[in-house]
């Protein structure tokens, strides 16, 4: 099997010795680490994976054990703790890097698979969107092996192509979700505040528990350029030659204020927000911010 762009053993190993958490009542359906509103069994057959001995016997499919004298488990829909949808801004903004940098879409891919991984890892199950002006890939939540690998293989397929719309795109995918449970969104946010704002009520009026990774590149949130340089806006076609010197302060002034619009737009709607750079690894952003919460429960 081709080695696939964003399996990083490493970093999967690392981010797969935690653990993310439900803080609120999810719908599930096994006990355990997450708190569930819903006991008994599901209806919906999904797939199956091998048996261990830490299953129950009865929930082997022996129709399949007599054919084939192999030991497996039948999975269904809602046979998880936790279902959780990662959503990626796969926007022409995300293309963006400094030189010697990894793009934030890059970044946020990476993350993904690991979040992917880790929720599998956990016995949950996960789903993908992947947006810009509308919603461009939907893989509803599962928790199957061959279903990561979907996830895996669609991510290597990513290529940004226009502006970002998340608002619109938000509230299509709470209007598909039929589960509260866990949302996950992975962007650098450039875009219409107000709209995402909306959204997001959206997701909680729903009682989805919500993440914000927000990807930026350290260039963005340091500003480090010292000759006169052109600026293009990745997502129109505007352009401006200038001085950064001459522009530094009421740029660095802006984006501190957009910084603190966005988090304490997030922590009002009690939405967890964690502010992420290019320039740290994914791996050890991620395991970070999952040991601080792990320490908050």
């Amino acid at each position: 099997m081709p080695k696939k762009r964003f399996i990083d053993p490493k970093g999967l190993e690392l981010v797969s010795r935690m653990e993310l958490v439900a803080r609120q009542t999810v719908e599930g359906f096994l006990s355990g680490r997450h708190s569930s509103p819903y006991h008994g069994s599901s209806v919906e057959y999904a797939d199956h994976r091998p048996y261990t001995i830490s299953d129950p016997t009865r929930m082997l499919d022996w129709k399949l054990l007599a054919k084939t004298d192999k030991y497996y488990v039948k999975l269904f829909e809602d046979q998880t703790n936790l279902r959780c949808t990662i959503m990626l801004d796969i926007s022409r903004s995300m293309s963006f890097a400094a030189e010697g940098r990894m793009t934030k879409l890059d970044y946020g891919s990476y993350m993904a698979t690991a979040l992917g991984y880790l929720m599998l890892h956990q016995n949950d199950a996960v789903g993908l969107a992947l947006f810009d002006n509308r919603l461009r890939h939907y893989l509803p939540a599962r928790s199957t092996a061959s279903h990561f690998r979907h996830i895996v293989d669609l991510l290597e397929t990513v290529r940004p192509r226009r502006e970002s719309r998340m608002g619109a795109v938000m509230h299509e995918i709470a209007g598909r979700i039929r589960q509260r449970g866990l949302v996950i969104i992975i962007s650098d946010l450039l875009d219409d505040l107000e709209e995402l704002f909306k959204a997001l009520g959206h997701f909680r009026y729903l009682k989805h528990e919500v993440i914000v990774f927000h990807v930026m590149d350290p260039h963005e949130l340091k500003f480090p350029y010292n000759r006169v340089t052109r600026f293009k806006d990745i997502e129109g076609s505007g352009i401006v030659v200038t001085n950064p010197e001459n522009v530094r302060r009421e740029y660095l002034q802006r984006l501190g204020d957009f910084l603190s619009e966005v988090k304490s737009g997030c922590l009002e709607r009690n939405v967890s927000y964690e502010l992420t750079s290019t320039d740290t690894a994914w791996d050890l952003s991620l395991s970070a911010y999952l040991g601080r919460r792990s320490r908050m429960r």
